[in-house]
């Protein structure tokens, strides 16, 4: 398996980094402000140009940390040089060029990885007042306004000129992408290992252990299904800078791949926030979600520790409470072979058609039995509904005063459709658009 290349955008804070990324992902992704660091933690999103297949990814600001700009600067742009393809420097064409501006520049051309220049918001800038920005010793710039959409299109065939082959993903490959997620030391490497039958992923009790992304594709009934062993993910706010921080960046960037995201969990510390932050990270890129406790062997049980677990674990991931739960034990193979069964059942359920017909008239009885309420004399109807699109399901849904469809009225009309058809492991996606 080709590894799908890594477009890293860095710069200093405030010079456009995430509305970029929105504007190239194409969807409102990344949260954009004017406060400078806005963006915490990187936002990835996968796109295919001029059958190139890559995986984006937008990083924080670099910035001065406790008056040191070289260790901020070389910290942030060594480590993410590790680990992407191509550098996208990011700086704002409307000012002058910074001490932090001149070092990402110059830092990123020492790693020998191909680097574009964007001098982004190239609207606000007077004529004849642009900084003359092949100072920075980048020989390919490319002018963009992130807001306005100009220039996007340079970018991205600058970055797709890049890449040496076409990586798009075959139309015809039946592949079914399974990720092991989960923070660091649940078990993630011991499950691929057991999966794969052999001691391929180094494993070890010291925590972090998995940098990069191991990938092993094996055949289950005739289907191939691809592994991807990814490194540990720590709750937010506690990634280290530096390899840690970049490793997670391959984390995020296999998840963009995957068609199914296995969730570890360790069965010694159940449950706690970074879990259900991982799951919520593959819930909203639209994954379908296997949720696994590892380590069952280590756990002291009669017969009601099980039915204990599952009742604390249906509360905590209620927000993914079509994802079947497992409980494993990598080392002694328990339950192990279940989730090849489980990844095959969840990759038909993604590709579910409904014809309108059947759609409609599920809708129209749910509509009947519980219509949606109203607001300030305005009421809300549903006209017709249509499916948009697979993996994961989407369906269309027209009606006057789209916007005042309750989110648990959307949830009502999602759990009829579950009722109805057997949507395991996978999210489902609704959008309300206005009748015309």
């Amino acid at each position: 398996m080709a590894v799908t290349p890594l477009i890293a955008i860095v710069g200093r804070p405030n010079v456009g980094k995430s509305s970029l990324f929105n504007r190239l992902v194409g969807v409102r992704q990344a949260i954009t402000h004017e406060t400078a660091g806005t963006t915490r933690d990187a936002n990835y999103g996968a796109l295919t140009w001029n059958k190139k297949h890559f995986i984006l990814v937008d990083t924080a600001g670099i910035h001065r940390a406790d008056g040191e700009l070289d260790l901020a600067v070389q910290d942030q742009v060594k480590e993410v040089a590790k680990l992407a393809d191509i550098i996208v420097v990011v700086v704002d064409a409307g000012n002058i060029i910074t001490d932090e501006d001149r070092e990402a520049a110059t830092l990123a051309l020492k790693t020998r990885k191909p680097v574009i220049l964007v001098t982004n918001k190239i609207d606000t800038v007077r004529a004849g007042k642009a900084d003359s920005f092949e100072r920075l010793g980048v020989k390919e710039i490319i002018e963009t306004s992130a807001i306005h959409g100009s220039g996007s299109g340079d970018l991205l065939d600058a970055v797709a000129s890049q890449i040496a082959e076409d990586t798009a993903p075959a139309e015809k490959e039946d592949v079914i992408t399974l990720a092991f997620l989960g923070r660091p030391n649940v078990g993630k490497s011991s499950l691929y290992n057991s999966l794969v039958g052999k001691q391929q992923a180094i494993v070890s009790q010291i925590a972090g252990t998995t940098r990069d992304i191991g990938s092993t594709d094996l055949k289950y009934h005739g289907q191939t299904i691809r592994l991807l062993d990814t490194a540990g993910l720590r709750r937010r706010g506690k990634i280290e800078a530096g390899v840690e921080k970049y490793s997670s960046l391959r984390t995020l960037a296999a998840v963009a791949q995957a068609d199914i995201c296995v969730v570890v969990i360790d069965a010694t510390e159940l449950s706690v926030a970074g879990d259900q932050h991982i799951a919520g990270l593959a819930a909203e890129a639209g994954k379908g979600i296997i949720l696994v406790v590892n380590k069952w062997d280590l756990i002291e049980r009669d017969d009601k520790t099980q039915a204990r677990y599952t009742r604390r674990l249906v509360s905590d991931f209620a927000f993914i409470h079509w994802a079947p739960l497992v409980y494993t034990s990598a080392i002694q193979g328990l339950n192990v072979a279940r989730l090849f069964e489980l990844t095959r059942q969840i990759a038909e359920t993604r590709r579910i058609t409904i014809p309108t017909g059947k759609l409609n008239s599920l809708i129209e009885k749910m509509v009947a039995k519980q219509p949606p309420a109203g607001l300030k004399g305005r009421q809300p109807k549903i006209k017709y509904a249509t499916q948009t699109g697979t993996n994961p399901p989407t369906f269309r849904i027209f009606a006057s005063y789209p916007s005042l469809v309750h989110f648990s009225y959307q949830r009502y009309l999602e759990n009829g459709l579950r009722d109805a058809y057997e949507f395991i492991g996978t999210p489902i996606k609704l959008e309300f658009k206005a009748k015309s």
